[in-house]
Parts: C-alpha cells; sequence; structure tokens
C-alpha cells in the first residue's frame, strides 16, 4: 500500500522536499489510512505533517466522538490537531445552499486559512467512479467525465488510484483504527444511492468496473487536455477586441469551437451551461442574439461573436440645445447639429421607436433606422442609448451619426442648431 501511494504521489509530483502538509481527516478508513501514512513516512518524504477535522454539528454524539478519535490520534503522534464545529443544517439553510454544498465550501475555506503547502484530501478511486457517474445521470460534457483531479492548486489527492476496498481491508490488516460513518448507509443522498444500490450491480457485470472506469477517467482526461491545448492555440488569434471573429471560428471543428467559445465567456463572467453554449454555438453560422441571464446576451453579426451588456438603456435623454450663427459653429463636443430654418416647430431628443425611418443627408435614399444602425454596426445593446432627433414633422437625425436630408446644412444656412446629449447623473 505503501508504494501505491507513493508511486501516485511521484506520478503526479505532489510533495517536494520540506512540505507542511495539511490532511484532511473525517476520522474514517481513507482519511485515517492517508494520515497513518504521513506520519508514518514523515522522514522519508522530508515533510511536516498537520491534521484538520470538521465537526458538521448533524450526528450527533457520534459527531462528536469523531473529532475526539481524531484528535486523540493526533496527540498520541505528535501531530498539530485543529478543530472546526459548524452547525451544517442550519448554516446551510441561511445561506440558501445545499448541507453538502454548504459543507464541503466550508471544509476547504477551514483548510485554506491553516498555514500549509499542500493540503492532501481522501479522495480515492471509488470516489472519482462515483463522481463521474455522478455527473453522468444529473449531465456533464468531456471535462465532467475527468473526474477528480489528483492536483489542484495545492490540494493533492494521494489515494486516488486506490479503491475504497483496498483502503478498508489495509485499515483491518494492519490494525489502522477508523470510525464508521452511518449517514453513508442511507440513501437520502444521491451519492450513497449511486454508492449503495448502482455499483453492486456494475460489480456484478464486471468484478474489476472501478479499474476500467478509472481507465476511461484517464484517456478522457487525456482528451481534455489535448481540445484545451489546441484551443489556446487558436484562441489569440479569434477573440479581437473583445470580440471573436467568426469567419475564424466557422473552419474550426466544434469541439475546439465549444473550447472558444466557453473561455471567451467566462472572460466576460458568464458560466455557460450546456443548454446555452449549444445555443449560442447555432448563432456561429447565422446573426442574431440570445439571453444567457438578465440583461446579458450573446450576439452575433456577420463577422462577429460577443457579449452584450443591455442593462444601461435610458429611458429618456437629457440634452443641451444651441442656435448659433453659421460664423459661430463649430462641429466640435456636439452630438447633432443642422439647419436651423429648416426645422417645423420644436425639437426633442427621444428613443427608437419601431418603423422609424430617415432620409440620412447626401444619401438619396430613406431607410429603416434599424437598417442603418445594422450598416453603421452601432451595438445592439447600444442602439436604445442612441437619441432620435425629432421636430413636429418626424425625424431630423441620429445623434452622433447622421441628420437628415431634409435639414442639412448647405451653402445657404445662415443658423445652426446643435445639440449635446448630457450624461444621466448631468
Amino acid at each position: 500500500m505503501n508504494n501505491r501511494i507513493i508511486n501516485t504521489i511521484s506520478k503526479y509530483n505532489m510533495l517536494s522536499a520540506g512540505d507542511t502538509v495539511l490532511v484532511g481527516v473525517s476520522g474514517g478508513a481513507d482519511s485515517m489510512l492517508l494520515l497513518d501514512f504521513f506520519v508514518k513516512n514523515m522522514d522519508k518524504l522530508n515533510i511536516k505533517v498537520k491534521a484538520a477535522h470538521i465537526e458538521h454539528g448533524i450526528r450527533g454524539e457520534s459527531s462528536l466522538d469523531d473529532a475526539s478519535f481524531v484528535q486523540k490520534y493526533c496527540g498520541h503522534n505528535n501531530i498539530e490537531f485543529n478543530l472546526l464545529s459548524i452547525d451544517a443544517v442550519s448554516e446551510a439553510a441561511a445561506s440558501g445552499q445545499g448541507v453538502e454544498e454548504y459543507s464541503r465550501n466550508r471544509r476547504y475555506e477551514f483548510f485554506e486559512s491553516i498555514e500549509c503547502d499542500k493540503i492532501a484530501t481522501a479522495h480515492n478511486l471509488s470516489d472519482n467512479v462515483e463522481t463521474v457517474l455522478f455527473r453522468l445521470i444529473r449531465g456533464t460534457g468531456l471535462k465532467g467525465v475527468c473526474g477528480i483531479p489528483p492536483v489542484r492548486g495545492k490540494i493533492i489527492r494521494p489515494l486516488i488510484e486506490i479503491s475504497a476496498d483496498d483502503i478498508r481491508n489495509y485499515c483491518l490488516d494492519n490494525s489502522i483504527d477508523f470510525r464508521i460513518d452511518e449517514t453513508n448507509l442511507s440513501n437520502d443522498y444521491s451519492r450513497n444511492k449511486i454508492r449503495n444500490e448502482i455499483l453492486p450491480l456494475f460489480s456484478k457485470i464486471n468484478g474489476d468496473y472501478e479499474n476500467k472506469l478509472s481507465e476511461f477517467i484517464s484517456d478522457s482526461n487525456d482528451d481534455y487536455s489535448f481540445i484545451e491545448k489546441y484551443a489556446d492555440e487558436y484562441y489569440s488569434e479569434i477573440s479581437i477586441g473583445n470580440k471573436l471573429l467568426l469567419d475564424r471560428l466557422k473552419k474550426l471543428d466544434k469541439a475546439v469551437q465549444k473550447r472558444i467559445v466557453l473561455k471567451y465567456f467566462f472572460e466576460q463572467g458568464i458560466h455557460l451551461d450546456r443548454n446555452h453554449l449549444m445555443s449560442v454555438l447555432n448563432l456561429v453560422n447565422k446573426t442574431g442574439k440570445i439571453q444567457l441571464k438578465g440583461d446579458f446576451f450573446a450576439v452575433a453579426d456577420s463577422k462577429y461573436l460577443r457579449f452584450a451588456d443591455f442593462t444601461a438603456t435610458p429611458k429618456c435623454f437629457n440634452y443641451i440645445t444651441k442656435i448659433l450663427n453659421i460664423d459661430e459653429f463649430s462641429e466640435k463636443s456636439v452630438d447633432f447639429y443642422c439647419d436651423y430654418d429648416k426645422i417645423n416647430g420644436s425639437v426633442t431628443v427621444r428613443g427608437r421607436k419601431c418603423g422609424d425611418k430617415i432620409s440620412p443627408a447626401n444619401r438619396g435614399c430613406t431607410k429603416s433606422v434599424k437598417k442603418l444602425f445594422n450598416e453603421l454596426a452601432v451595438p445592439v445593446e447600444k442602439r436604445d442609448s442612441v437619441g432620435v432627433i425629432c421636430d413636429d414633422l418626424g425625424i431630423i437625425g441620429i445623434a452622433d451619426y447622421c441628420a437628415d436630408e431634409r435639414v442639412k446644412t448647405d451653402k445657404n444656412t445662415k443658423r445652426v442648431i446643435t445639440i449635446k446629449i448630457l450624461a444621466e447623473d448631468n
């Protein structure tokens, strides 16, 4: 057993000489074997060992006895013992999280709060198999079936290639005492149903199913790493100006497209689930937009796929108008201007409306404001923020873009009206 653990540590380069290793210890067979291994091999590995235990407040006296059991072991072996006691059920409810999720988060927060170089957890091969099956049942992609990583940051998992049965049998054969968590026998939790009801059926089909699934997990990791590396090589070419170039994205295999899209939106603070990912991929070959969450959208035009935030849409416009003689007029620092003497009635500024049309000055045509925005490549999330300038007869211009033919300035212009649209906080 020692050699198997040492081989795993070496294979994944888990330790360095002089490391302080914090072992997460529940008191069960897995964690007691792991702690016992490190205690007995401290000198050989040239490491220092600490232990941490979380008392979840769920199983009454039994839970308290687990904490006392681990503390006594640590005291007997001169190992620093760290304890955190929580009321997982009530605290999880108050936080809006499930008990398992909340407990996991608190556990790793506690581990990270203790000074150490590495955090060793007792996840084993059986845990890895259960995790992959659990993810498959709930829905996952290739990354999900890569399972529990042997190393993640400072977290190491030296038992990840050893089955739960081998661990328990070794503890019994070598007089390593451990506690039994009776909740593991209950099927109230999904993982327990997999462990207690589904996996025994797997064993009847193939007694070596854990090792076969371990090979599958290993192959999945190799494939995922290759695709990730390939996608990263292309990402810098495709992600330009915080947008994805569609002509280049289209040429890539769909597996690589997925990784690039996921990476891009993750950088925008959006985690795409499978349904949203597939919807975004559909935009690769057509223009349009889809809602990701709230006011956040994925938008595609003829050239780019990008993230768009529609939250900053003004309901009304504040603006200042000035009337100037032509010799006083300068185009600088104004959002719109036209020939004042060609205006009918009063001037107002509003947002766009369905059916709006304009005849852009010197273009000899009339078109919808929507089509004009498309031609000018105005981002869709910004269009409601663009002021539409009107007089009593209709639209006379689009702020920042153009005046209507009817009110354009020419050689006969004597007076000019200018408009400056104010920011909302002004």
